[in-house]
């Protein structure tokens, strides 16, 4: 459920039914974006291969005038490194692509996962060469 439909839906009961005050509303808005920014997922990366891994997220959600696009990447992370990456509360299809970096600004693509929630955290943990890369999903 996104955030705007949870302050869209208490907007518009206070509104129709005439229960909450300006104050009240804004209390009860407050406790429903903490509880929204806890539930923030995130995807973590661990490198345990011999390269330099880069890893992008992609994330849609949906907004007034339809839909927002959101990348982040990791940076170069070598050997023995872990990378985090949020995924926003509202987001409705992620998109995440690891790559190694194979020569001087040449990249190999190591795997591409596309999934929907942003309940969940995902681990993945990449190994192998420069030549042959390998990923895994693990538990987080």
């Amino acid at each position: 459920m996104s955030k705007y439909f949870i302050i869209i839906f208490i907007f518009i009961s206070s509104n129709y039914l005439k229960i909450f005050s300006k104050k009240k509303f804004f209390s009860i808005f407050v406790f429903f974006e903490d509880i929204l920014i806890s539930i923030d997922a995130t995807v973590r990366i661990c490198n345990d291969g011999v390269y330099l891994a880069k890893c992008y997220l992609e994330s849609r959600s949906f907004s007034l005038i339809g839909y927002r696009l959101r990348r982040d990447d990791t940076g170069l992370f070598p050997i023995a490194q872990c990378r985090t990456l949020d995924i926003p509360v509202d987001a409705y299809y992620n998109r995440l692509e690891c790559k190694s970096l194979a020569f001087i600004a040449i990249y190999k693509s190591i795997f591409v996962q596309e999934f929907a929630s942003a309940m969940y955290e995902y681990c993945y943990q990449l190994t192998g060469t420069t030549l042959i890369t390998r990923w895994s999903q693990t538990d987080c």
